[in-house]
């Protein structure tokens, strides 16, 4: 089968369950999302033990159980709640939208740097975009990571740019970046996900050490472009969107210092984010996989 008629065979299959009632779509969601719990002991086992150690003393062991479901539950929704919006126009979506904090971002943007707006995995990220587009003072950009199977890459680039957000593959994306920044543009981008030691910093998330990409940092200190913390949220059949303050970038003179310390400025951030919509956070990653250390290949 040709990659063109998957790609439509799954667009067809988004655009009939986006016509599935909301209520019925919460109750397939929670079905699935409990099927996986019970089923996935591998990734189970990663959120219950992210979450538990997370939260330590905060969280009983039934309370850790719980949030482990709702999270499973919530992230099968996400596919629903995609479906949904597909079908809609961005005047339409956004009758579902709160947003709060847009000043922040107009304030930073004002400053004419450009923007490096920060999220992490939390909610349904996906509809992000929808918040942006509707302001002709500015462009919206997306760094991703590319999907390897083509037919789902060509229908989420789609569903990503269709109200005016241009999406970048992250590699290559250097030069593409500063050009957006220069432009006093803003780029979005997620940094919660574990990295490599060596393209790293050991930074504190949730009072353990989680290797975290440095690029952000780098590049924050190379175009002096504002850093604005968002995340969006589900909140019953609506969304909350939310902007917080800048973070202030620390420049001493001292690069490794300084990456160590904007880094962690930005994971901080993240993790406010978190604590704030704990059962909309994607605990199935793996954050702390990386350990604060590592042997000396052999030759």
């Amino acid at each position: 089968m040709s990659n063109e008629i998957i790609y439509k065979l799954l667009k067809l299959f988004i655009i009939l369950l986006g016509f599935l009632p909301r209520s019925a779509a919460k109750f397939c969601s929670n079905i699935i999302g409990l099927v996986w719990f019970k089923t996935d002991k591998r990734h189970k086992g990663i959120a219950l033990k992210n979450i538990s150690k997370a939260y330590k003393s905060e969280f009983s062991p039934e309370q850790v159980l719980n949030l482990g479901k709702q999270v499973f539950q919530n992230t099968v929704h996400m596919i629903f709640d995609i479906a949904w919006a597909f079908r809609m126009d961005q005047e339409e979506l956004l009758k579902y939208y709160t947003i709060k904090g847009y000043d922040n971002l107009k304030k930073a943007l004002q400053k004419g740097r450009g923007v490096l707006l920060l999220s992490g995995h939390i909610g349904n990220f996906e509809l992000l975009v929808a918040a942006f587009g509707h302001d002709p003072d500015f462009k919206m950009y997306g760094a991703y990571r590319k999907f390897d199977f083509q037919p789902l890459e060509r229908l989420m680039l789609e569903e990503r740019q269709r109200f005016g957000t241009t999406m970048i593959p992250l590699q290559g994306a250097a030069k593409k970046i500063d050009a957006i920044l220069k432009n006093k543009d803003a780029v979005g981008t997620l940094l919660d996900q574990n990295e490599n030691w060596h393209r790293g910093v050991n930074v504190d998330f949730f009072g353990r050490p989680a290797c975290t990409n440095k690029g952000l940092a780098v590049l924050a200190l190379r175009t002096k472009a504002l850093v604005v913390p968002m995340c969006i949220a589900k909140t019953g059949d609506t969304f909350v969107v939310e902007f917080l303050p800048e973070i202030p970038l620390q420049s001493t003179g001292d690069m490794i210092k300084d990456i160590e310390n904007n880094t962690q400025n930005y994971t901080a951030a993240i993790e406010s984010m978190v604590r704030k919509y704990p059962d909309q956070y994607f605990w199935v990653h793996n954050r702390w996989k990386t350990k604060p250390y590592s042997l000396i290949p052999k030759k």
